[in-house]
């Protein structure tokens, strides 16, 4: 999701995944919507298994090229966030009910309606230490500290139902997922040399399972413990399949300038459709009116694809209009780089 910063030269096939992971966050907000506002149609909640593991990919991509930190970075980053809240923050100020109301609503980052960026800015700033780290141990010690992140995550997180970790939006989670990433980095000889055709047979398989097996147990606890052990982002099934797909992806060798380019607006995506006023005034609204037109699952559900890569090429598109203050934002953040030196 994050223009990730790297050592190694982009690679168009993880630019494609970027894409990919995407256009599976926007599929997956568009079902869950509709969803939430129609319960007796729960049975699409199926699709969500498959679809949720987008965020995932992007932490794992951002630990397989490491990020490089740096102020200049970072206030692309911050101006990035701040012009695309602007619309919650308007709401948010128009709204309050004191000045108390109002610090909230200009706390862009804290008490943003987006966790994940409260979530990755909290990665980026820990990530100089991660990187020290990751340089200077020994694979060993790398095994043992992404061990004993995943006992805290995924253990803690399933298990111990702590409510810190439930969910798998902390930066507990996302450290534990950028040292898999760069673990799949460290071994990418080795996961290249198995056939990609039994990766994609595994992948299939799994998300197959996963879609039928839920639909069919949905108000069992079976289906409890499935959704459970599936959907968050730290269940152990979903970043399993998050790692799958990785490697089909990481399996493909082009070059593509274009993709290249698509892909470095990809964040925007998130930003703008996820942004809260214009989710529920639009985009949410949107999905339940049309369906009463198309109440066949298969052509609904095909029709929510047209309008997630829709979504996406107009969120592209509005950023790529936004290119002169990005320009602007560039050049402070060159300036603040020259003036500490970092």
């Amino acid at each position: 999701m994050n223009e990730v910063n790297s050592h190694k030269e982009r690679q168009s096939c993880f630019e494609l995944l970027r894409l990919i992971s995407m256009f599976f966050i926007v599929l997956y907000h568009f079902l869950r919507w509709f969803v939430q506002d129609n319960p007796s149609h729960n049975g699409l909640q199926a699709l969500w298994l498959p679809l949720h593991v987008g965020v995932v990919c992007f932490v794992l991509i951002s630990g397989y090229f490491r990020i490089k930190p740096s102020s200049k970075g970072f206030i692309k980053l911050i101006v990035m966030v701040l012009i695309y809240s602007l619309p919650e923050i308007i709401i948010g100020v128009r709204n309050a009910s004191g000045w108390h109301d109002v610090m909230h609503s200009l706390m862009f980052i804290s008490r943003t309606e987006y966790w994940y960026v409260r979530t990755y800015v909290g990665l980026y700033l820990f990530s100089p230490l991660i990187n020290v780290f990751l340089d200077h141990s020994s694979i060993k010690a790398k095994w043992y500290m992404l061990i004993i992140s995943g006992i805290v995550s995924v253990y803690l997180g399933n298990f111990c139902r702590y409510y810190l970790y439930v969910e798998g939006t902390n930066i507990i989670n996302f450290l534990f997922l950028y040292q898999l990433g760069q673990m799949l980095s460290y071994y990418s000889e080795q996961w290249r040399k198995i056939k990609v055709w039994k990766l994609l047979v595994a992948y299939a398989l799994l998300n197959v399972m996963l879609v039928v097996g839920y639909y069919y147990s949905i108000e069992t606890q079976g289906g409890e413990l499935l959704w459970r052990l599936s959907f968050r982002y730290n269940s152990p099934i979903l970043i399993i399949n998050a790692v799958l797909l990785f490697v089909i992806i990481g399996h493909l060798s082009f070059t593509s300038s274009a993709l290249n380019g698509l892909s470095a607006g990809i964040f925007a995506v998130y930003l703008i459709h996820g942004n809260h006023p214009l989710a529920t005034s639009f985009q949410r609204n949107i999905v339940s009116v049309i369906y009463p037109y198309i109440s066949n699952y298969l052509l609904f559900v095909g029709t929510l694809i047209l309008m997630s890569l829709a979504v996406i090429l107009l969120c592209l598109l509005i950023n790529q209009l936004l290119s002169p203050v990005w320009k602007l934002s560039s050049r402070l953040g060159d300036l603040t780089y020259r003036k500490l030196g970092f």
